[in-house]
């Protein structure tokens, strides 16, 4: 697509752009007690925003393998002493499946 420079658009917005805030008061200070700067925006961000980032600092630490429960189970197999109960797999499989088919 190309544009072509000499095309004149019309003026979409007719009217001004006015501070939608309400009660705001030209000069008046926010509840941090900053002034903002005439016709300057501001951001507030809520404390569930530093929530998010600690969760997600804490997160970081938490393993996504249990190396020592996996370690564990890798030398009974390499041993030979891992026989795992076919009935409980076969009845852990049926009830997860369960699980996700009455999830939707």
């Amino acid at each position: 697509m190309k544009i072509d420079p000499r095309t004149v658009l019309p003026d979409v917005q007719s009217t001004p752009v006015k501070n939608s805030r309400a009660g705001a008061q030209p000069g008046a200070k926010d509840s941090s007690g900053v002034k903002p700067a005439a016709g300057e925006d501001t951001v507030h961000i809520s404390s569930v925003h530093s929530d998010v980032q600690t969760l997600k600092a804490n997160f970081a630490h938490v393993p996504e393998v249990r190396a020592a429960k996996v370690n564990a189970l890798q030398q009974r197999v390499h041993s030979g002493n891992y026989k795992p109960d076919s009935q409980k797999v076969a009845d852990a499989i049926i009830a997860e499946q369960s699980k996700r088919s009455s999830k939707g």
